[in-house]
């Protein structure tokens, strides 16, 4: 069925009113907005049955939309078939923007989170669409779920819906996969390889599929280790445009990178630090005297300071030696 009021254009130039949502994932996210309103945070997950460019990115800002109208006060009941009986226009504008609703990593969620509060206030709607594909790096996916640890301890007061877009459900932490989150949407191919299908999972259907799935071995055996709710169909509609998302999302990608390889040069610079002090026992003094001699560098003590202070923390978690 139709939801939605917003205007849209199809490929023959035709102007249509609203875009296909199946009336059985409708009707099960239709209570997400009374939810949240009794003080309590939402997470929903788009997987993508452990592939790429499947359309779990395309589902995940279909449903971000159409929560994003429902918050706005906008609502559409159907009889049994389908059949739109009322539409209630939205009373507010609905707050739902590639610039301002959609983030490329766990990092990002807290800052976009804060941001969307202190301008809009309680209850919005942000995707956070998983930019590292594949993600078969543990190290990424330690940093997914101590991105969304912080989130939810600084910002789980918001109340804001948060939709999740990543390739494998099964890689998600179980406090955000199980506990944290209200319904799994898995979308896949059919055999002709082509997009544009789904599985719905909701709260107790989603905990047996981690559970039991994750002692199988295999994506699809994973995947079939619990019957989902029902399945659907859906198609390529996006609230904006396509090629200004892909955009961002390289552009945030590029980002995290050049972020983490000067994270990584700052570790190592720590690091250097440490061992001339506690190990070579130079004084912080003494250590400034050679930056300038070597490289006419000059750095501030309380900088030195903080480097052995930070990784003498790092050690003291790891139990480590350096």
């Amino acid at each position: 069925m139709l939801v939605t009021d917003i205007k849209r254009k199809l490929k023959n130039g035709k102007e249509i009113t609203g875009f296909y949502m199946d009336r059985w994932l409708k009707d099960n996210i239709d209570g997400i907005p009374s939810f949240i309103k009794k003080d309590w945070d939402c997470v929903g997950i788009v997987s993508g049955h452990g592939k790429v460019r499947i359309g779990k990115s395309t589902m995940g800002m279909q449903v971000s939309y159409y929560l994003a109208w429902r918050l706005a006060g906008g609502e559409i009941t159907s009889d049994e078939k389908g059949k739109i009986l009322k539409v209630i226009l939205p009373k507010k504008k609905v707050h739902f923007n590639l610039h301002e609703n959609v983030v490329f990593s766990a990092e990002s969620l807290q800052e976009t989170a804060a941001r969307l509060y202190d301008k809009y206030g309680k209850n919005q709607v942000i995707l956070y669409d998983e930019g590292r594909q594949g993600l078969d790096s543990a190290r990424a996916m330690e940093s997914i779920n101590k991105g969304m640890e912080d989130f939810f301890q600084e910002c789980g007061f918001m109340g804001h819906i948060i939709i999740i877009c990543l390739p494998n459900f099964f890689k998600l932490h179980e406090d955000y996969a199980v506990a944290r989150s209200l319904f799994l949407i898995d979308v896949f191919a059919d055999k002709e390889y082509n997009r544009g299908f789904f599985n719905f999972y909701n709260d107790r259907r989603k905990e047996s599929l981690y559970y039991f799935g994750k002692k199988r071995i295999g994506v699809t055996a994973k995947y079939s280790a619990t019957k989902e709710n029902f399945w659907g169909r859906f198609y390529g509609w996006m609230p904006f445009n396509k090629e200004e998302y892909e955009t961002k999302k390289k552009e945030e990608i590029e980002k995290k990178r050049i972020l983490r390889r000067e994270r990584n040069l700052m570790l190592q610079r720590d690091i250097h630090i440490y061992l001339l002090n506690k190990h070579a026992k130079y004084t912080y003094q003494e250590i400034m005297q050679k930056m300038k001699e070597v490289a006419d560098f000059t750095i501030a003590e309380k900088t030195l300071r903080n480097s052995v202070v930070r990784v003498s923390d790092i050690i003291s978690k790891t139990k480590g030696y350096v």
